[in-house]
């Protein structure tokens, strides 16, 4: 008997959860261009479809929807199998009258559409056809863009038969008027040999019909072409009426809904994306155009040829597919094979990058993408920088050991004492190679060990330049400045930050000052500025305000200005980079002044300057050397680096700076205690929350038809099943 009743609780329990578990769908409104309100108990994937038009999405617990013409509007919510149908009339108020005649179109012009642009953006909505804007400019529609059959072909507008002489966003339409978008093959064409045409026809009552012609989806043979070795080949795709959306464009972003798997082209970039989406529900993707700026550039060792912020809300996987110039490769003496997508995590992430074919101008590759950040399409360096396991580095490593003192500090060989600057250097050389100057220990002593001695001595003597470069020290070895050995090095610095952003007294600490604060996440733009004041004529700087420039500070200044946000490709960095080319000797070298002698200090200054400003060192030549090629010639036998062919002074500061300057690594030196600064991607799946729509607008109360709620088989069929199987059993045993 307790058998018997288990059994009918179960089939009680499996009737009853079908029914309290529905999703719960509440409709409000119901009159055109008054809002339809609807609201779900929970997340729910929401469809608007106007009689029976193009479908609206949406995703949250409450959704809005406007409709514009009257008839038929169904709403259907999904969530977790659960499924719920409404049905609702749209009707006009019975106070507001539309006017119009016996005419009329299929579909309604909302008033923010009524301009030549806007109305071909909402045919590109109701017919799902893309068009690509740049500024109040259309470039192209429907996956024919601009300079596709020559340089002057592109897209033109007339109205009613004449071609307004204003931008199409400003060209307001009227009831009545025939709106022509037409693609002509040279500027001043009329429509009649227009290849590609779409015709809108506005009605009175501003509804409106749509031709396209020919059909849709357009294709370009490569006849048609023509000479165009100046157009960037953009990948073609036609996107789907259902598949996606796009939700907002600026200038240097697009954002999409992307309702299921499907390829969007974005050409928000100088080189033209395509990305191929597989998603497993609905997602918004925002595409954003990035300049290459700012410190975390310094370890790339590659020169960008676009830089983009890519971001999916969903988890989801993205085949990314671009084009490269042929002709840019050869001006960077590079290959195909040297084209790489880089992704930043807090490091540089190598993505494998498959080359998926080639034309006459350009190669294309592709790429797979399952988690999303700040990318880079860039060319790999050659020959550059010197790997941290290279017999050269490893050799001047030892030598640098073979200098350390009993108290863990450095000097000079000739040197008695340990020296505080010194051993400053040497922490940021063994940083940059991926070593822990904590585990560099001589009598049991570190070179931090020395440090922490040696601080509440010094500090008293200490100005801007030394707390900058123990700032620089403390932060490469992972240390914090703003709490060693009670101290806090950045308050000390920051006092003395100037009301015009002047540091200290003269350029170079104010360069110093900007390279210290900037590694800790201080903030340096009001210093930056000061520092831009400070350029000569020339386009380098001094050392001291109002002196002549030379090549080291011109050179540290670099470095400082990107450090504090400048943009590599800013005027103020090019001029610098052409004066520091002044500087370059017959032999490859670089010198302090010009007409003075090459050495090793120039030529590390001039290396990090140029890695942190995105050019390959190796190829900054004269004649057939370059300057890494003099700097390498420097090194002696047992491992230092000499100051120059004559003169072999301050091996220890010597050293220092060609390691670092050989591995790549400019100011400020992060701790990277680790093989290589560049990785492998190892794919993992990020799984983030996506924010529910807040209002949709697009064209197609009281008195609704209620259609039953349609539910996917779920815990309760499974309650239902066992029930039955357990029946049976006892069937069996009876």
């Amino acid at each position: 008997m307790r058998f018997k009743h288990v059994l009918s609780f179960l089939l009680i329990l499996s009737i009853l959860s079908s029914s309290v578990s529905a999703l719960s769908l509440d409709v409000t409104g119901g009159y055109i261009g008054e809002p339809v309100n609807v609201s779900v108990d929970k997340d729910a994937f929401i469809i608007f479809r106007m009689n029976n038009g193009t479908p609206i999405y949406a995703y949250g617990k409450e959704a809005k929807f406007i409709p514009h013409v009257t008839g038929e509007l169904r709403i259907e919510a999904i969530s977790d199998g659960e499924r719920a149908v409404r049905v609702i009339q749209i009707a006009e108020k019975p106070e507001e009258e539309t006017g119009g005649g016996s005419e009329g179109g299929a579909y309604y012009l909302p008033s923010d559409y009524r301009t030549a642009l806007g109305a071909l953006l909402k045919a590109s909505e109701l017919m799902g056809f893309s068009v690509e804007v740049s500024g109040n400019y259309v470039r192209g529609i429907g996956g024919i863009y601009e300079k596709y059959m020559g340089e002057t072909s592109g897209w033109m507008y007339s109205v009613n038969g004449d071609t307004p002489m204003v931008p199409a966003s400003d060209y307001e339409l009227n009831p009545g008027d025939t709106l022509l978008w037409y693609f002509v093959r040279n500027y001043g064409d009329d429509s009649s040999s227009a290849p590609y045409k779409i015709l809108i026809r506005i009605y009175s009552d501003w509804s409106f019909d749509i031709q396209i012609s020919p059909p849709m989806p357009w294709r370009i043979e490569e006849a048609q072409i023509g000479e165009t070795s100046g157009a960037t080949p953009t990948p073609e795709v036609t996107p789907e009426a259902e598949t996606f959306s796009l939700l907002n464009a600026t200038e240097e972003m697009r954002k999409f809904l992307v309702i299921q798997n499907t390829s969007i082209e974005v050409e928000v970039t100088e080189i033209p994306l395509l990305l191929s989406l597989n998603i497993s529900s609905p997602a918004e993707v925002t595409v954003k155009r990035e300049r290459a700026s700012g410190k975390i550039f310094n370890d790339l060792h590659a020169t960008p040829l676009e830089c983009f912020d890519l971001e999916l809300n969903r988890s989801g996987k993205v085949i990314l597919s671009f084009p490269v110039s042929k002709e840019r490769l050869e001006e960077l003496n590079a290959s195909a094979h040297d084209v790489s997508l880089m992704k930043f995590d807090g490091r540089w992430i190598r993505i494998p990058t498959e080359l998926s074919g080639e034309n006459q101008t350009h190669y294309f590759f592709s790429a797979e993408i399952q988690n999303f950040s700040l990318f880079v399409i860039a060319v790999e360096w050659k020959n550059f920088p010197i790997g941290k396991e290279d017999e050269r580095i490893q050799k001047a490593l030892e030598w640098l050991k073979g200098i350390q003192r009993d108290d863990g500090g450095f000097a000079n060989p000739d040197e008695e004492k340990s020296s505080f600057s010194g051993t400053s250097w040497a922490i940021m050389a063994i940083s940059s190679a991926g070593e822990d100057p904590e585990s560099w220990k001589k009598n049991g002593n570190s070179p931090l060990d020395y440090l922490r001695r040696e601080i509440p001595e010094r500090l008293d003597e200490m100005g801007t330049i030394d707390y900058a470069r123990i700032i620089l020290a403390l932060s490469a070895a992972g240390e914090d400045p703003r709490d060693f050995e009670g101290v806090n090095f950045v308050e000390l610095l920051k006092g003395k930050v100037k009301e015009d952003g002047q540091i200290g007294d003269y350029i170079h600490t104010t360069i110093w000052g900007i390279l210290a604060l900037s590694s800790v996440g201080e903030e340096v733009s009001k210093s930056v500025e000061w520092l831009k004041s400070q350029q000569n004529e020339d386009g380098g700087f001094s050392w001291v305000p109002g002196g002549e420039s030379d090549f080291d500070d011109t050179a540290a200044a670099i470095q400082a200005l990107i450090a504090g946000g400048e943009p590599r490709d800013s005027e103020v960095i090019q001029r610098a980079l052409e004066y520091l080319k002044k500087g370059q000797n017959e032999d490859g070298g670089m010198s302090y002044e010009e007409g003075l002698q090459s050495n090793a200090a120039s030529d590390s200054w001039a290396i990090q300057a140029l890695v942190s400003a995105g050019v390959n060192p190796a190829e900054w030549k004269k004649g057939e050397r370059s300057v890494v090629d003099h700097l390498l010639g420097l090194q002696e036998e047992d491992g230092h680096f000499r100051y120059s062919e004559n003169y072999d002074s301050n091996p220890g500061y010597m050293t220092v700076c060609a390691i670092m300057a050989l591995l790549g690594e400019p100011h400020p030196v992060k701790p990277d205690f680790t093989e290589s600064s560049i990785i492998q991607e190892t794919p993992a799946v990020e799984r983030t929350k996506i924010t529910p729509a807040q209002e949709l607008q697009k064209t197609p109360s009281e008195e609704f038809q209620e259609t039953p709620s349609e539910k996917t088989p779920g815990f309760e069929v499974a309650l239902a099943i066992l029930s039955i199987l357990l029946i049976s059993l006892m069937r069996k045993k009876r």
